[in-house]
């Protein structure tokens, strides 16, 4: 530690020794003067090493203003998300049911929150939840986008398990220019504009520049296309709809569960019948959803950079973007009774039999309805994102060598506001379904004659559509709105330099010191903390947090041979971090790169790194969520089957459960941050050559192979986790998380974010291709870039129903096949481009390429033997599949290829026009039965139809 310490002090006077040099006396006027020394800097992500032309170790996908403006997209994250073939599945506009309009990206497909995202090399904020919204980076800043594919906490810190994305902004900008764009889908909807304006001067010593964005993003109906026109395609509404309709369901005592005969009053018994779950579960809910959900986005930006000497100069930059985004769902589904898990639960009341609405003359003891005369509920947000950076960076001698420092002050912030509802009020819902009575005018009121509620109305549940009168609904309808924040300041002091001449070449060093302080907070309405908000499935509390990081590094990049035999160049690259939190103490992270090119034409690159993911604030300070029953497998209970063992049964009553204790079938769970929470932590190795021939001019070959294994993974471990644990391990933290009833009955279980035991494992391939050939008839350039994913699943391989450490079973290699938990694992994604050149025009191909996915089918075997109708399994391309002895029918859903077309004319008034399509062939995406959000299909693919696109620059 007093090592790191005295780095740490060296570091820090690394800016003083710049100024003490600029301040030395003068030199002897005899001797000549020098010319004054200015810095080439060149930004490499992956290394903090300044170099010129360094060839690196690390696989990097790097795309270009060109690439961007091919796309034809208009947000940095659709373009990430469209480029980036090695992104998973993750937050984008066609997930409208579990969207909140953020945009993020996946590498790997180990969660976005395992995906380090950096603008101009500095941590660019995530929000409370650890992942970053790559919507608020303005797509008319973007120079480039740097994508490493390979861990890197050694360089970067915290987050970089998956990889790094850099997005590099545009500098020294002179001029102005203004662009313009349209696009629509050829079905007339789905519209997208955007307008921005940049202006930049330069003098002498400074450059300065600002820019304006605008884009609105129109929506697009589910209901608009065939394939997300029904919850499922293929499938009957009766079995695949929404249970919760507009009929209700009603659990009355002395009949059971009951629903409203379509067509009757609902004000006799005789207007009721028992439920049937192979025609009652018919809702549609489809024709309120958003298949594309709808964005608006402001940004405002400008950078300044002032040179008080060829070695010393000052820059400045700031950003802000207002994101506008919403998502919509049908109109609020209400659940009370008094199975409505624990009193007092806030929706645990029942239907008074002297209410004047019940017809079946005792208390309904459960209500499950749709409130279908009420509006669709709306999530909307505003997210206001503000950067601002301070930088000082300079040139200074020391012992005869060259030094480049940096210092910069960065600090970001995210504002998030949400709106949502409607919901329902249950304080004010458990009167109006209590006793009433019409008074002396005819009018309902709550309560009795001798105690009248005041102000409170009467509802009836029970006569079907239209029931709600608008006096109703006014009285019980009600809005919630959230407020989140994110902040995140951080001080970073840096130096690098060619420490010695070798004969292989110059050793390059680089070091640096951070400081860093992340704060968020949630804020949920009061409703909702009280759990009042009916139709929110939970109730929660809030979440305020703080921690602070120190950091220093080291990287060394060391040549060992040059122009020898077999080895033209050999060289390693050997980094080190170490970083001290306020949360959980220090952690240390290396790496090791190798580069060798036996002949000029290929060259050989290995990597080995160490990496490491905080808690994010949510994950170590989020409040306590209050969810619904949860079958939870009481193992000190005896049922069906099941006597616990000796040893269970001994620490079942040695923590008071009585024998013979009865199962719940409904355990209430809470879950919730854990400020105890560890790192996690990888290991990540990769290796790859990339071949350059000199027979073909212009031609480069990449083969990259990686894995990675992730440790100590911060998740929800789950109820079972901690009855398991505490019963059958006889571990008493976790018994600190059960309570029970008197009886012995299992009442609550606290399941609180762990570091789960076991890990995550992946590996895979990256392949490259790029070749640029000039011809008479124009320049020519093919890009290709594809990931393969070999394996994904538990880590060490374990084969398919292993128990794993944390109590579940394993799923074996689950690469090409749609997860749970992690969405769906692309065996292959492909981009390729074929681009050319001729003069002032220019036009290019482009093809998209997703692997087949295998799918769980259960859905329609369950929904066949539900409506009786065998000829439904045919959807199903096994649905006869066996797996242990038991069904698993599965489905195999079908590769996809996208075709993107587009032509460009560069005008002599320094304009520029470019017209194009997307999914030119008109490709429909292929069905599948276990995608979610009711789309029947992944978001990942396009929405049906294709997308014209134009737009124009013009320079001044």
């Amino acid at each position: 530690m007093n090592d790191k310490r005295l780095m740490l002090a060296l570091l820090l006077c690394v800016p003083c020794a710049s100024w003490a040099a600029q301040n030395d006396e003068p030199p002897d006027s005899a001797t000549p003067t020098p010319p004054p020394k200015t810095l080439a800097t060149v930004v490499v992500t992956g290394t903090h090493i300044r170099g010129v032309d360094l060839e690196t170790e690390h696989p990097l996908q790097v795309i270009t203003k060109k690439d961007i403006q091919r796309t034809g997209l208009t947000s940095v994250a659709d373009i990430v998300q469209s480029l980036i073939v090695a992104d998973g599945q993750t937050l984008n506009r066609n997930i409208n049911n579990g969207g909140n309009g953020e945009l993020t990206v996946n590498l790997r497909s180990l969660g976005s929150n395992r995906t380090l995202v950096l603008l101009n090399g500095h941590r660019w904020a995530s929000d409370v939840d650890g992942a970053v919204d790559l919507s608020a980076i303005p797509v008319a800043l973007v120079e480039r986008i740097e994508v490493l594919k390979d861990g890197a906490s050694a360089i970067y810190g915290s987050d970089a398990i998956g990889g790094v994305i850099n997005i590099i902004t545009r500098r020294n900008y002179q001029g102005a220019e203004l662009g313009v764009y349209s696009g629509q889908t050829d079905h007339g909807d789905g519209a997208r504009r955007e307008a921005d304006f940049s202006f930049g001067r330069s003098g002498e010593k400074w450059n300065a520049s600002f820019g304006l964005e605008f884009g609105d993003d129109d929506p697009v109906m589910a209901d608009a296309r065939r394939i997300s026109s029904v919850p499922i395609v293929g499938l009957p509404l009766g079995a695949t709809g929404s249970a919760a309709t507009q009929y209700g369901v009603f659990i009355v005592p002395s009949l059971g569960p009951v629903t409203l005969i379509h067509g009757r009053p609902g004000t006799s018994l005789d207007d009721f019948r028992p439920v049937n779950n192979a025609v009652d579960s018919n809702y549609d809910y489809v024709p309120y959803n958003y298949l594309q959900t709808p964005q608006k986005r402001r940004a405002a930006f400008g950078q300044f950079r002032w040179e008080f000497s060829p070695a010393l100069a000052f820059s400045a930059d700031a950003l802000f973007n207002r994101r506008r985004s919403s998502q919509q769902l049908a109109p609020p589904v209400v659940f009370f009774g008094e199975d409505a898990f624990l009193a007092p639960d806030p929706q645990s009341f029942v239907v008074s039999a002297q209410n004047i609405y019940n017809p079946f003359g005792e208390p309904v003891a459960d209500v499950f309805t749709r409130w279908a005369d009420s509006a669709p509920r709306r999530f909307e947000q505003s997210v206001d994102t503000t950067r601002l950076h301070l930088g000082l960076d300079g040139l200074v001698t020391l012992f005869g060598r060259d030094w480049s420092w940096n210092a910069d002050a960065t600090r970001t912030r995210v504002l998030q506001s949400e709106f949502a509802g409607p919901y329902v009020d249950n304080a004010k819902l458990a009167l109006a379904v209590g006793p009433s009575f019409y008074d002396t005018q005819g009018i309902a009121r709550c309560g009795t004659p001798g105690d009248v509620i005041a102000g409170c109305v009467p509802v009836d549940l029970f006569t079907g559509p239209g029931r709600f009168t608008q006096t109703m609904l006014d009285y019980l309808d009600v809005d919630v709105s959230n407020h989140k924040s994110a902040r995140s300041d951080s001080l970073d002091l840096s130096a690098s330099t060619t420490l010695a001449d070798l004969t292989a070449g110059p050793l390059g060093f680089a070091a640096g010191v951070q400081r860093r302080l992340e704060r968020g907070s949630d804020e949920p309405d009061p409703l909702v903390v009280a759990g009042l908000a009916n139709g929110t499935g939970v109730s929660y509390g809030p979440t305020q947090g703080a921690y602070a990081v120190n950091e220093a590094y080291l990287e060394l990049d060391i040549p060992l041979l040059k122009d020898a035999p077999l080895a033209r160049q050999l060289g390693v690259n050997l980094a080190s971090r170490y970083s001290d939190y306020s949360l959980f103490g220090g952690t240390d992270n290396s790496r090791a790169g190798l580069r060798w090119k036996p002949v000029d034409d290929l060259l050989v690159r290995s990597t080995w790194s160490q990496g490491f993911r905080a808690p994010s604030i949510f994950e170590a300070f989020g409040g306590t969520i209050e969810g619904t029953g949860e079958a939870v497998n009481d193992i000190c209970a005896t049922q069906a089957g099941y006597v616990p063992p000796p040893s269970v049964a001994a620490n079942c009553l040695a923590h008071g459960v009585p024998a013979g204790v009865i199962a719940n079938d409904g355990v209430e769970t809470a879950t919730g941050g854990n400020s105890a929470l560890q790192p996690e932590t990888s290991r990540s190795l990769t290796a790859g050559v990339v071949y350059s021939p000199r027979w073909i001019p212009g031609l480069d070959v990449s083969a990259d192979w990686y894995r990675i294994e992730i440790r100590n993974a911060i998740g929800n471990p789950g109820a079972q986790f901690f009855v398991d644990a505490c019963y059958g391990q006889n571990d008493p933290v976790a018994c600190s998380h059960l309570t029970r009833f008197p009886d012995g009955q299992l009442a609550h279980v606290i399941a609180i974010d762990e570091n789960l035991p076991g890990g995550i494992e992946t590996e895979g391939w990256d392949f490259a291709l790029n070749w640029r050939h000039a011809t008479s008839y124009g320049d020519f350039n093919l890009r290709w870039e594809s990931a393969y994913v070999d394996y994904w699943g538990a880590i060490g391989r374990p084969a398919y129903g292993t128990s794993l450490p944390d109590g579940s079973l394993s799923q074996g290699n689950v690469a090409g096949s749609n997860t749970e938990t992690y969405g769906v694992i692309w065996r292959m994604r492909s981009v390729a481009t074929l681009g050319w050149k001729r003069g002032n025009w220019e036009a290019s191909i482009s093809g998209r390429y997703f692997s087949p996915i295998k799918e769980d089918c259960s859905e329609v075997t369950f929904v066949a033997d539900e409506v009786a109708d065998p000829s439904l399994n045919a959807l199903c391309s096994d649905p006869d599949r066996m797996l242990d002895g038991m069904p698993a029918p599965r489905n195999r859903v079908g590769a996809v290829t996208y075709v993107d077309l587009e032509v460009g004319w560069a005008a002599p008034w320094k304009g520029r026009f470019m017209l194009g399509v997307r999914n030119a062939f008109d490709r429909d995406p292929p069905v599948a039965y276990s995608a979610a959000g009711a789309n029947s299909f992944f978001p990942d693919y396009d929405i049906p139809g294709r997308f014209w696109w134009a737009s124009y620059r013009q320079r001044y």
